[in-house]
């Protein structure tokens, strides 16, 4: 229940993050429109005419590297292992194409603001894109992650930690 939570609450400020990106940066400044206005509406264009499924298995394969790229930045022991575990994932899951919820949160819209597309093709884009981000990331990464270890993980937990928020 807490973690459908955190993803609820994340999720809405990861959206209103997103659009006011979009918005003020993306519109008002106009950084995705002029001459950026081209590519905004190819890359906006490619993500929403992907079929359910293929958007799905995108976005499995995107959260499959951002899930690797955290694993690997808690495994480096230095700086710069943390950075580079970090930017090699990221960067095939961008040169490959595959779909994150949240950069299309801030691409589709932004091509919305500039006066293409609508926010039903939004939507229809953000649902399986979503979903699948959920899979790589709890099923591709996290539950291998946890088959390979549980061996080694305590039958029974002794205590339980709080740890309590002082709050200013």
């Amino acid at each position: 229940q807490q973690l459908l939570r955190n993803w609820a609450i994340v999720s809405v400020m990861n959206l209103v993050g997103a659009f006011f990106v979009a918005y003020f940066f993306g519109h008002f400044v106009g950084l995705t429109e002029g001459d950026f206005l081209p590519k905004t509406l190819a890359t906006a264009g490619a993500k929403i005419n992907d079929p359910f499924w293929v958007a799905f298995v995108s976005g499995i394969g995107c959260n499959w590297f951002v899930g690797i790229a955290v694993w690997l930045c808690y495994a480096a022991k230095d700086f710069a292992g943390k950075i580079l575990g970090i930017w090699f994932p990221v960067m095939a899951f961008v040169a490959i194409g595959f779909q994150h919820v949240v950069a299309n949160m801030f691409i589709i819209p932004a091509a919305i603001f500039a006066g293409y597309y609508s926010w039903a093709d939004f939507i229809w884009n953000v649902i399986p894109v979503y979903l699948g981000n959920v899979v790589g990331g709890a099923v591709f990464v996290s539950l291998f992650y946890f088959l390979a270890y549980k061996k080694n993980a305590p039958k029974k937990v002794k205590e339980e930690i709080h740890q309590p928020i002082e709050e200013n």
